[in-house]
């Protein structure tokens, strides 16, 4: 067994740029020909600024549309490989490991889940396992999770199959690479999907959005069946694996009545390390907004050393050239999670954009309009007193150019940085105006976050439409 690690001990970089999380401010890895497509020297400098924030771990999510034959023998997909290995090469120098983590079954453009029980599917996934890790020999981490969008209900699939298989997997890969590290992701209800997601008569496993609710069904009897079945065969898994488990048995991870992961958290600990799988501290996967979540994540962070404590976890982005304040405070909160979250952001704001770079602490707080996953700070302010406000915030923005200096790695730069939070401050201040021409808004925002999905067709989890509809929704009814 792998023994358990000091608090914070691992601090990942979870980017997540999956088809259906593309925007301006997201590398854009599986769609040759389109817009923001990273170089070398830009993975490199995001390397260099996570490194600087104080994570340990780069974890990129092998996302469907690679996870397959086609992305295997596709150049899209040789490309990728041949460019995780400039990252992985260039974090080692760094001292940051990589880690990638795949659903366990989950495969293909349209999200298709593969069923274990099955012999074609099981010796699919197997030899999609393997091929890839040969592919990418440098990392130091494979991660299962139980799958986006779901997972397998059919042939008799449940919460133990996936916990079974994740297992048969570790120990093949750990006989063929003996250095590998291993994290099994419990997340959701635990296992997301499994055993609990429906489908139409003849359902084969494919994607269909009308039912991926039902993954998130949660039955305490299925709760405490799973997790015991998991103590039971954990010191069956290799030496080096982690296990990761939320808090709660919920989006959020909020430890409420039966929901609460707490005691299973505090059994798992006495011989495993764990790990937050929390997405929604920093940004969640829903609007793209620069986010302000520090007192929620600093909050979250002492619950999780009180718990067992864990070993570290995860911050969680699709817009790392928008989001840096949030990844720099979620590696923070892991160093030290009794900080000021207040005096966090000084620090932070005071490093990039030189004294009077406080000024944005206090306004940092009105880019969060949308209650969406994740974000619990209410802005209790009238339409006219907020639009006052995000003017007063835009004008802080345009009077910092010229104060950048370099004592913090920063990717892209500290001028783009500025750029795009004063782009959003205006929007915002537009868009809360007594009668703004909602339309107009509507197209300005989709250009600038979201164009490259002018060359896509609708992707089978159509987040960025809906995204900016709610957005707007905000103003239309905000008095």
């Amino acid at each position: 067994m792998m023994q358990p690690c000091a608090f914070g001990s691992r601090r990942i970089y979870y980017n997540n740029f999956a088809e259906h999380l593309q925007n301006a401010y997201n590398p854009n890895v599986v769609y040759p020909g389109l817009p923001n497509r990273w170089t070398d020297d830009q993975w490199r400098g995001l390397v260099d600024m996570i490194a600087g924030f104080g994570f340990n771990v780069f974890e990129f999510w092998l996302v469907p549309r690679l996870f397959c034959r086609k992305g295997l023998e596709s150049d899209f997909g040789r490309e990728f490989a041949r460019q995780m290995g400039v990252v992985i090469e260039h974090a080692h120098r760094r001292g940051v490991q990589v880690e990638f983590i795949a659903g366990l079954a989950t495969v293909g453009e349209r999200w298709d889940t593969l069923c274990p029980q099955l012999p074609a599917d099981w010796a699919e996934i197997q030899y999609l396992w393997h091929t890839w890790l040969d592919r990418l020999p440098g990392i130091d981490i494979a991660a299962f999770g139980p799958g986006d969008p779901g997972a397998c209900s059919r042939h008799g699939c449940s919460a133990l199959t996936y916990i079974d298989r994740s297992l048969d997997l570790a120990s093949q890969l750990a006989d063929r690479h003996p250095q590998l590290g291993f994290e099994l992701n419990l997340w959701g209800p635990p296992v997301f999907g499994w055993g609990i997601i429906t489908g139409p008569p003849g359902w084969a496993g494919e994607f269909i959005p009308e039912h991926q609710a039902s993954a998130w069904r949660f039955d305490k009897r299925r709760a405490d069946e799973t997790m015991t079945h998991l103590l039971r065969r954990l010191p069956e898994f290799p030496p080096q694996t982690c296990v990761g488990q939320n808090l709660g048995f919920n989006p959020d991870g909020n430890p409420l009545g039966d929901e609460d992961a707490r005691p299973w958290i505090h059994e798992i600990a006495k011989t495993h390390p764990v790990l937050t799988w929390d997405f929604s501290l920093t940004e969640g996967e829903n609007n793209v907004l620069p986010h302000y979540r520090l007192e929620r994540l600093f909050q979250r962070r002492r619950e999780e050393r009180a718990a067992a404590p864990l070993a570290g976890g995860i911050c969680f982005t699709m817009t790392p050239l928008l989001n840096q304040l949030s990844l720099y405070a979620s590696a923070q909160s892991f160093l030290n999670p009794d900080a000021d979250p207040s005096a966090v952001a000084d620090r932070f704001a005071t490093v990039v954009f030189g004294p009077r770079g406080h000024e944005l602490t206090a306004r940092w707080t009105l880019f969060e309009v949308v209650q969406d996953w994740g974000c619990y700070v209410k802005l209790e302010l009238s339409r006219s007193e907020y639009h006052r406000q995000v003017t007063d915030l835009a004008d802080v923005l345009r009077s910092l150019t010229g104060h950048e200096p370099a004592a913090l790695p920063f990717h892209p730069t500290v001028s783009a940085y500025r750029q795009e939070l004063l782009f959003f401050a205006e929007f915002l201040h537009d868009a809360s105006a007594p009668t703004p021409d909602y339309d107009t808004l509507w197209q300005r925002y989709w250009k600038h976050v979201y164009a490259i999905y002018d060359h896509l067709p609708e992707h089978v989890d159509p987040r960025p439409r809906a995204a900016t509809d709610r957005l707007l929704s905000r103003f239309k009814t905000w008095v």
